[in-house]
């Protein structure tokens, strides 16, 4: 029989985007393997996985109740349901492995009674609920941030691998000065943007973020006096603007390595995965940490800030106004930033050694 895998995840580009990365190590190293995601029908995991080549299962979405109402009632029996459909899902599976999302509780409780293997990533710095679950019952924990260590129980023996991201970024961090510059000017004549302006790229992850979008088109006017073009991914969901010759608004941006490569500084939210990405292609970025959660993402900035390859902003401190009134500090900083080395980008590597070797010691 084929050896089974099931990768678990979903909702956002943070939670699918490093379980692609290790899939795809992992489908180059194990060509008979059969590789499997299991994702919620609404969730971003809809396009990105069959785009990859990877066959995706649905399961039922369970939010996690954050204060008590009607519905708060209603999630015991919604949760076995969905553990239900799980059972049959990861009866085959030689090991499960999850990256947080919606997706994850219901396959790492199945899996448990399974008594299957268990393995977690958890990209961000203060793990989600979904992973704490998890991480009860896993058999190997890989975290990005050092710091989620200072957790108590079994994270306090999580492997430090770090963040798996896409194959096209690694590789654009190991290019030189002349092959990113020519990256740089092809990206921008495909844009139809000036190769003489500064570009600010502006995203607010997969999603998108309606307060970043009204602050920067709050702050075109002041760009536009500034020489200043702007590259805005306004998410899948939300209207897009209408562009002009300094302002290009995207639904949502596939090539994010050119993107990347194209940008002289990056505006977005401070999710792990957008982290780890800028310390990769040395991009020095204004992040603005989403206010909800269990403070991750403000936790996920830190390092960055640390090194000075970040200016972090409170939520509710960013507006055009700020953004204006700290244009020439930031473009200061920006223009001076020089990228550290930040070492080796093989946690898609580590992590999938350590699921061949468990396959292995199991066979």
């Amino acid at each position: 029989m084929k050896t089974k895998i099931l990768f678990a995840g979903g909702g956002t580009a943070g939670h699918v985007e490093p379980a692609l990365a290790v899939a795809t190590w992992l489908k180059g190293e194990k060509h008979d393997w059969q590789l499997t995601f299991v994702g919620t029908k609404n969730g971003l995991e809809n396009q990105l996985v069959p785009k990859a080549g990877f066959d995706l299962i649905h399961i039922p979405k369970v939010l996690m109740p954050r204060q008590v109402t009607p519905s708060t009632f209603l999630w015991p029996i919604k949760i076995i349901y969905a553990t239900f459909k799980a059972l049959k899902i990861c009866r085959e599976a030689d090991l499960v492995i999850g990256f947080g999302g919606y997706a994850c509780p219901p396959i790492y409780l199945a899996a448990a009674i399974l008594r299957k293997p268990i393995f977690i990533h958890e990209a961000n710095a203060i793990p989600g609920w979904a992973n704490r679950l998890g991480a009860a019952f896993a058999s190997e924990i890989f975290i990005a941030f050092s710091r989620t260590k200072l957790k108590l129980g079994k994270w306090r023996n999580a492997k430090l691998s770090g963040m798996p991201i896409r194959a096209e970024i690694i590789a654009s961090s190991k290019l030189s000065s002349v092959e990113s510059q020519k990256i740089k000017n092809d990206q921008l004549d495909k844009w139809q943007l000036s190769k003489e302006k500064p570009t600010i790229l502006v995203f607010g992850g997969s999603q998108g973020s309606r307060h970043i979008n009204e602050a920067i088109m709050q702050s075109l006017s002041a760009f536009t006096e500034r020489n200043v073009q702007v590259v805005h991914s306004v998410g899948r969901s939300n209207a897009l603007p209408t562009s002009t010759e300094n302002y290009l608004p995207l639904s949502y941006i596939e090539d994010m390595s050119s993107a990347y490569h194209a940008a002289d500084l990056v505006i977005a939210r401070s999710g792990a995965l957008t982290c780890a990405e800028l310390a990769a292609v040395g991009k020095f970025a204004i992040l603005i940490p989403l206010p909800i959660g269990n403070g991750e993402q403000s936790a996920n900035a830190s390092d960055l800030q640390a090194v000075g390859a970040a200016e972090v902003v409170a939520d509710d401190k960013f507006n055009s106004g700020w953004l204006i009134s700290n244009w020439s500090e930031i473009w200061r900083k920006a223009s001076n930033y020089r990228p550290t080395n930040w070492g080796e980008f093989s946690a898609s590597e580590v992590i999938g050694k350590a699921i061949i070797e468990k396959i292995g010691s199991r066979k």
